[in-house]
């Protein structure tokens, strides 16, 4: 049987502005005539790197490769897909990640069937597909490298092109430039809170409106938009999970960097109304979860185009929690430490999540994730506050005092909350960390210290969660490194 061998030069274009794609300025020779089978008629895709279906962004926009498992289809009057392609043999690795999924800069389609007609609408309708006239967008996406949106194919992008019968010196050659037709995000958080390198982006989830997943009609056009479904609880959101999300993802920067945490979300193109942008974050240290959220009226999609968002993820109450081996003049002396715990009403609130560091500033000490503290009643709203007296009318700031108190410490968040401060429950370890569990059983902080001839007097105010929660203070330090107390802001 004859076998026609047609080549085609496939190029995407997908950018960040309405431009169309520019070529590599290098590889564009294309690859000679190739896996010639009775009865099947090869189709040629040349190293161009807009040709292919998997990605990583530039900075500008999305580089495309071919990965294992992408085909295509050809509407010969029916729609035929190849029978079988060469991509397992070009793999290589990425080169500037290793762990990236392996991908190909050239492949070649083999298709059943004679072509000599002018031209040919192609289509590529994902990673594996079984169908050509169908796309489906994933609800869930799953990138596991920085920058390797590998994950493309497989979550629902898709493209259609017109290849041309082009004659050449080596014969007929069909031609094409493929028109991605799905929509990309591009998302670049970082946060200029400065995040210890225990905090990990876990998942990001886009919510809107109208339908962002599910299956579309699929055409020479491209996506059908009137075929979208009806939203539903499901499919008004994608979520992207990250290096396998859980306890785990990618590195939070203090300013974006692709290399990091560039995450590419495949959607169907169109208009989204009341758009929410989530991202987790988990501390692999304290263990603690924390959701930034970003909200958008409207967000426009184009069909094959990239829009990047870069978000500072800063929407989170952050404590400077210093702290130290020795007692000094920082926070109350024992006379008002006193009137904080026996006349202050303190509650015990484990709900608040909030970032802690040591360091006064986000370039000195990294932040990290910690949740629960106290609330005590500022000093302007305790009666008879004074700091030359306890409240019994003692004066126990001077002196080796080693007085105990402590009270029953109830759960809960007062009434009238601005009439009290927030004291963070964080256990200050060495090495100047504000790292923390919640679990653990005691917390201390430092009292301010009277100097006298035979030393320091200062105190430690304590909460003690188990078996049932406490609130005390002892007329006495130890030589441990805890937080200081004071009217946290």
């Amino acid at each position: 049987m004859k076998t026609n061998t047609l080549s085609l030069l496939a190029v995407s274009t997908l950018l960040l502005t309405a431009a169309c794609a520019s070529e590599d300025t290098t590889g564009k020779q294309e690859q000679k005539q190739e896996n010639k089978t009775d009865g099947l008629t090869t189709f040629v895709m040349p190293n161009t790197r807009a040709t292919r279906t998997t990605g990583e962004y530039d900075g500008s926009g999305i580089d495309f490769y071919w990965t294992e498992g992408d085909r295509l289809w050809v509407n010969n009057g029916t729609l035929i897909q190849d029978t079988k392609n060469n991509i397992s043999s070009k793999l290589v690795p990425n080169p500037t990640t290793p762990t990236a999924v392996k991908r190909a800069a050239t492949a070649s389609f083999s298709f059943a069937g004679n072509y000599t007609a002018p031209n040919y609408p192609v289509r590529y309708t994902g990673k594996n597909s079984t169908t050509g006239d169908k796309v489906t967008i994933k609800a869930q996406q799953n990138q596991t490298t920085p920058n390797d949106a590998s994950h493309l194919g497989e979550s629902g992008d898709c493209g259609t092109a017109t290849a041309y019968k082009t004659y050449t010196a080596e014969g007929v050659d069909y031609r094409f430039t493929l028109d991605h037709k799905a929509s990309y995000l591009t998302l670049l958080p970082y946060s200029t809170i400065n995040f210890s390198a225990y905090v990990k982006l876990t998942q990001i989830k886009i919510t809107a409106d109208e339908a962002l997943s599910g299956q579309f009609n699929f055409d020479d056009s491209g996506i059908d938009l009137g075929s979208r479904p009806a939203p539903t609880p499901t499919n008004r959101s994608i979520t992207l999970t990250l290096n396998g999300g859980g306890t785990n993802g990618f590195k939070l920067p203090i300013a974006a960097k692709k290399e990091d945490n560039a995450s590419v979300i495949v959607l169907p193109p169109g208009t989204y109304h009341n758009v929410t942008i989530e991202y987790s974050v988990y501390d692999q240290y304290t263990t603690k979860s924390f959701t930034f959220k970003r909200e958008y009226p409207t967000l426009a999609l184009t069909a094959g185009k990239n829009k990047k968002i870069s978000t500072d993820l800063k929407q989170i109450k952050v404590y400077y929690v210093p702290g130290s081996w020795w007692v000094a003049t920082m926070g109350p002396y024992k006379n008002e430490a006193l009137w904080y715990v026996q006349k202050g009403d303190p509650h015990l609130d484990l709900t608040p999540v909030y970032a802690a560091r040591r360091g006064a500033t986000p370039t000195s000490i990294p932040a990290s994730i910690c949740s629960g503290g106290v609330w005590f009643k500022k000093r302007a709203n305790i009666p008879g506050f004074a700091a030359w007296s306890a409240p019994d009318g003692t004066n126990k700031n001077y002196g080796p005092d080693y007085f105990s108190y402590s009270t029953a410490l109830p759960q809960g968040v007062p009434a009238n909350i601005d009439d009290y401060f927030f004291a963070p429950l964080v256990l200050c370890t060495t090495g100047n960390d504000s790292r923390i569990t919640v679990g653990n059983n005691r917390f201390d902080f430092w009292t301010a210290s009277k100097y006298e001839s035979s030393g320091y007097y200062g105190a430690t105010i304590f909460v003690v969660l188990k078996p049932s929660p406490r609130v005390g203070i002892n007329g006495e330090f130890y030589h441990t490194e805890v937080p200081y107390f004071y009217e946290y802001q």
